[in-house]
């Protein structure tokens, strides 16, 4: 009877705990977020950087996993340029680190594929249609057939999929908001201008007389946007010299680290603008920004007490 009632306690003890809230999140997300409380949470989870460049994480490399769905409705009112530009930089860097997580996922399951590939000479169905929808995704497009084309989607692919150093996402972000100041930040959670033609969906410009056919694609959050631009600089064919380089980089590198000034200057044929590279090798320069290229998340600082502090604000991935 009494081993019986022990049982008993154990199974409902072991219930419990499955509904204790985790001491630890992995990662917070956050939504409209002032800056002050934003803010106040970089400092408690000890985001505060290096000497006068506190965006920097030196000498740790570690950045909290604070990813924000938004910019603060009062970013733009911060009046001081210099702590502006570093609150944009912090916002920024965990986003671009977390994309990049993802995209060497993403990159990892073509490899899977290729490795399966080379030893078996074949891929399942199922893995097939994989491939072939990747390759959609992807703008891979090739009148292979049979093997021939798996191994040439696969070899693309691998091209196409792989990381976008955080550095060059940051700064060209910088450089199309103006540091998360401009109208298209606020008004359609935008970063790199991307635009939609013949359509009225997306925010109309304003100024333009010659042609305003176009709209400013808006996302529903900031992440979607960095999302969309990592998408477009992975399968256009006006990035195939930046992919190119890239890849050669690799040969070089180790699998996390590729570092964006050695590689931004290939994306001149983003902007109309001539001196465009300039602007970027400039921006990121000044900011030492592929000292972020080589560091990674971390949630070592986001405690059960930080979540129960900031709930007001954390919100779904």
């Amino acid at each position: 009877m009494k081993l019986r009632i022990i049982n008993k306690t154990i199974f409902f003890i072991l219930l419990l705990t499955l509904y204790i809230p985790s001491t630890q999140a992995k990662e917070i997300w956050l939504k409209n977020i002032p800056t002050a409380k934003l803010t106040e949470l970089y400092q408690q989870v000890g985001y505060t950087g290096w000497k006068d460049k506190d965006w920097l994480m030196i000498p740790s490399h570690k950045y909290p996993a604070i990813l924000l769905k938004n910019f603060p409705e009062d970013f733009a009112q911060i009046t001081d340029e210099k702590e502006r530009n570093s609150l944009f930089i912090r916002i920024m860097a965990p986003l671009a680190m977390h994309l990049n997580e993802n995209l060497l996922q993403e990159r990892q399951i073509i490899l899977d594929l290729q490795n399966e590939f080379e030893q078996n000479k074949k891929l399942s169905d199922k893995q097939v249609k994989l491939l072939e929808d990747k390759a959609v995704k992807y703008d891979v497009f090739s009148r292979l057939k049979g093997s021939e084309r798996l191994t040439y989607l696969l070899s693309e692919l691998l091209n196409r999929i792989d990381i976008i150093p955080p550095s060059i996402m940051i700064t060209i972000a910088a450089i199309e908001t103006n540091f998360g100041t401009s109208r298209i930040v606020k008004e359609g959670n935008a970063l790199y201008k991307i635009l939609n033609w013949n359509t009225k969906e997306g925010l109309k410009p304003i100024g333009e007389k010659e042609n305003a056919e176009y709209r400013i694609r808006t996302y529903p959050n900031i992440y979607k946007s960095m999302e969309d631009f990592a998408l477009r600089l992975n399968s256009s064919v006006n990035f195939s010299f930046f992919r190119i380089t890239r890849a050669s980089k690799r040969q070089s590198a180790s699998t996390h680290r590729i570092k964006g000034d050695s590689i931004a200057a290939f994306l001149f044929t983003n902007s109309e603008l001539k001196n465009y590279a300039g602007i970027i090798d400039y921006t990121l320069s000044y900011y030492e920004l592929s000292v972020i290229d080589r560091s990674a998340l971390d949630s070592a600082n986001l405690s059960g007490e930080i979540l129960k502090k900031y709930s007001k604000y954390i919100t779904k991935k």
